[in-house]
């Protein structure tokens, strides 16, 4: 599971619940417009001088285009009509300097396009109280390590070696 912050109209943003509205809308797979194209080739240089070391492509095709940072999971997705910045919930990621990476992306992204960053914790721009988001997101991703941690195999074989310390 990942956190994710959509970049949606003004218009769309300034619905009661943009990310709703949104998911309402038809969202047929489209290629990347020249457009779209011409503003990820411009952003790209930017988004990579903002992750950190290690950043690359994963895909380059006629739909999207997209950048991750492995060992963060931070990923930008570039698709017709629908960018996104994703980071998966790991408790390692619920630190200030991860979510000020993201902060800075999803600044240069608003900045490039005139879209709004609109996360899916609080349904609202993610850059008005991202302090606030940050808090959510440890404790959900805190939530999950719990749950992998009693739920799954290798949860459970880590917990036998705890126990035998």
């Amino acid at each position: 599971m990942s956190f994710v912050v959509h970049f949606v109209t003004p218009e769309t943003a300034a619905l009661p619940d943009p990310l709703r509205a949104d998911q309402d809308a038809s969202h047929p797979p489209a290629e990347l417009t020249a457009d779209e194209i011409a503003a990820w080739d411009e952003l790209h240089p930017r988004l990579v001088e903002l992750l950190p070391p290690g950043a690359h492509d994963v895909a380059r095709n006629h739909f999207s285009r997209q950048l991750v940072h492995d060992q963060s999971g931070l990923l930008v997705t570039w698709t017709h009509d629908e960018p996104e910045a994703s980071l998966p919930f790991w408790s390692v990621n619920a630190s200030p300097e991860t979510f000020g990476v993201l902060v800075r992306v999803t600044e240069a992204i608003e900045s490039a396009t005139g879209l709004i960053g609109v996360d899916e914790i609080s349904h609202a721009r993610f850059l008005d109280h991202h302090d606030d988001v940050m808090a959510s997101f440890e404790a959900i991703a805190d939530g999950f390590e719990e749950a992998m941690d009693s739920q799954t195999v290798l949860g459970w074989l880590r917990s036998l070696f705890h126990k035998q310390r």
